[in-house]
């Protein structure tokens, strides 16, 4: 965890309040960010304050719940975020405001690729994915990596297309990072690349990739969602992928590299099939 104390002297809007005693404090550890305000002049109960938010992409500035002067903010999603603390005292009608920023930066060359696989020939009830290694270079010791599944009531009771849709910063009150319903969680080393998970059961689940840098203290996170429903029965729906080609022979049952003019040339496929191809 990074500890970061910032003392900020605060100017007041009236000669009348003194701020000097007012601390914000930062902590963040990889994208979950806390801060606490504290300072002598909180203890006149003419005071109160205020955590906000704004967020530079959309422009827009949301109010944060705090308990005991602590406020909690998990950022999902890359970009610029400033926090706001708003101070006044409702007697003396004065107030002040004190602030941090925070970036969310992107990594480039990071992707999440998997594929869904059957155990029982009926259903594609696991996954196999595997993490790329971002903006890792050899040598470079900074770098780690996380991968996390989640899946309980509050994600299942999202119907699929909504699960399947909604933003990724919409997701934020399904899940955290400390609940009962994590599933799978794997880091900060290179294993925690391969994911390999089977579904016990029907439901939502909510894939987290993370790359981090421990050096930066940055991350960013790629999220996958999988909705599950396969229902198994007594009849079994076989998938069959369409027959490759494995050979090509003329009439007389040579091989050859391509088809050839004013031939008829044989084409032998996986499936035992053939076909007869005649080119002008």
């Amino acid at each position: 965890m990074t500890l970061v104390l910032t003392l900020m002297t605060a100017l007041s809007s009236s000669a009348k309040c003194d701020w000097s005693t007012l601390k914000l404090q930062q902590w963040n550890q990889r994208n979950l960010y806390k801060w606490y305000v504290s300072g002598q002049v909180l203890d006149d109960t003419c005071v109160d304050y205020m955590f906000m938010v704004y967020d530079f992409q959309t422009k827009k500035v949301d109010t944060v719940e705090s308990f005991r002067g602590i406020c909690e903010v998990q950022f999902n999603k890359k970009g610029k975020y400033k926090m706001y603390l708003k101070v006044w005292n409702k007697c003396e009608k004065c107030d002040t405001a004190l602030y941090r920023e925070v970036n969310i930066i992107y990594f480039p060359n990071c992707k999440y690729v998997y594929n869904l696989k059957s155990t029982d020939g009926k259903c594609l009830d696991s996954m196999v994915g595997e993490m790329t290694l971002g903006p890792w270079i050899k040598g470079d010791t900074c770098w780690q990596w996380y991968s996390y599944i989640w899946n309980g009531p509050m994600l299942d009771s999202l119907d699929k297309k909504t699960f399947q849709t909604m933003s990724d910063y919409d997701l934020w009150m399904y899940y955290d990072f400390n609940d009962s319903d994590m599933v799978w969680y794997e880091g900060p080393t290179n294993s925690a690349r391969l994911i390999k998970y089977k579904f016990p059961h029907k439901g939502n689940y909510l894939v987290a990739t993370q790359w981090y840098n421990k050096c930066l203290d940055q991350d960013t996170f790629f999220f996958t969602r999988i909705s599950y429903d396969c229902t198994t029965s007594g009849t079994q729906t076989i998938i069959k992928s369409e027959p490759k080609l494995t050979g090509m022979y003329d009439m007389m049952g040579r091989p050859v590299k391509h088809a050839r003019e004013n031939e008829i040339t044989i084409f032998v496929y996986s499936d035992g099939s053939t076909r007869k191809v005649f080119k002008k």
